[in-house]
């Protein structure tokens, strides 16, 4: 009686019940990976008899089979660290000197050397967009790009001018075929002269430190730490390089479409890039998607082959370690300006400072085995 009134009902727990069985026999028997989590698992039952047996697909995704990583293949090109001149460390102090410095307001045609605050909006879209608005420049050549300069030296406040955005004669090859010259609208709003603080002990004080001797060698060790964090950066990157280009594996489909997701809301969350966005060719759009992609596929595979060089060398992070970055990351949230209680810091923080760790010590380690050419 219960088989005639509930045959569906019936069925549908037989075949769910030699799925189960099923799958974890397979899963012995064939050493199959991991599945990966959050992997939906759908089962096709073809056909099945208590005498024959069953025949059934399943369809999943799997944790990724990342090959192991041997830092010794990795040859470091030569790096070299920046070393500070005497000219960035002058202008360097110079700019500290704007701190302190009195604008004056000045009618009159913009001349080198002049300060200006201006708007600029791009005249791509339709309707125009501001790209900045109230913001200060020298008319100098180390303050604007040179097609600024010339459209603006001369020109009075309240005037605006249109013109095209180009690169710089200096630029390098590649930044000249990469730069995408563009339409834009440029509102002079204020003309000003800047009277700079004479550089004396006074002003070092100011400055913090004791005198002017004293002033300069803190820039100068400021601008040295600055140079070699970046000389560390550029080390790591070619770590990341190395990797990509010498360790492949497939990575799962649902993965890499959140990550992209993920990514492309990060943009769109931007009002001015949403109302860009809508004004783009199709081939603009297209090239955006795929780099959105390519990007997101590389953090994913750099995520895997870091936590696989963790876990293959038995590199350690302690629980001291993910705090100390947890409160680094918190800190620069703020700005610098209040110590965080690590009792309060979100956990989203803490899984990504395990991230951060786990992908720099992962860098380091093959720094620390490396073959330089």
């Amino acid at each position: 009686m219960v088989k005639k009134k509930y045959p569906d009902a019936i069925k549908g727990k037989i075949e769910k019940k030699i799925a189960d069985i099923s799958f974890v026999e397979a899963h012995k028997q064939h050493k199959i990976s991991p599945i990966f989590e959050g992997s939906k698992i759908i089962f096709n039952m073809k056909e099945y008899s208590f005498e024959k047996g069953a025949t059934l697909d399943f369809t999943y995704e799997t944790q990724p089979e990342v090959p192991k990583v041997e830092p010794a293949k990795f040859k470091l090109k030569k790096i070299k660290k920046h070393k500070i001149t005497k000219k960035e460390l002058d202008e360097a102090v110079r700019q500290m000197r704007f701190f302190y410095a009195e604008f004056k307001s000045v009618d009159r045609p913009i001349k080198e050397s002049d300060y200006i605050i201006i708007d600029l909006e791009t005249l791509e879209t339709d309707p125009a967009s501001k790209v900045f608005a109230d913001t200060r420049f020298e008319v100098s050549k180390k303050g604007m790009a040179d097609w600024m300069k010339e459209l603006v030296l001369g020109k009075k406040v309240a005037e605006v001018i249109e013109g095209i955005s180009k690169p710089d004669e200096n630029a390098s090859e590649e930044e000249k075929k990469k730069f995408e010259p563009k339409k834009v609208r440029v509102t002079i709003k204020t003309i000003e002269e800047a009277t700079l603080p004479k550089l004396t002990d006074e002003f070092a004080i100011k400055l913090g430190s004791p005198n002017l001797d004293e002033l300069y060698i803190n820039i100068e060790k400021m601008l040295d730490q600055r140079a070699q964090e970046n000389f560390e950066k550029e080390k790591k990157h070619e770590v990341d390089k190395f990797l990509l280009k010498n360790y492949h594996f497939e990575i799962p489909a649902s993965l890499l479409q959140t990550e992209i997701e993920y990514r492309t809301k990060a943009y769109f969350d931007n009002p001015k890039f949403a109302a860009d966005y809508k004004n783009m060719k199709k081939d603009e759009k297209e090239a955006f998607e795929k780099e959105i992609k390519k990007h997101a596929e590389e953090s994913i595979r750099i995520f895997f082959l870091s936590k696989k060089i963790i876990s293959d060398y038995d590199i350690k992070i302690t629980n001291d370690d993910i705090t100390k970055e947890a409160l680094s990351i918190e800190l620069q949230k703020s700005g610098g300006t209040k110590m965080p209680d690590p009792k309060n810091i979100p956990r989203d923080t803490y899984a990504l400072a395990l991230s951060k760790l786990v992908h720099s010590k992962s860098q380091d380690y093959v720094l620390e085995n490396i073959k330089t050419i």
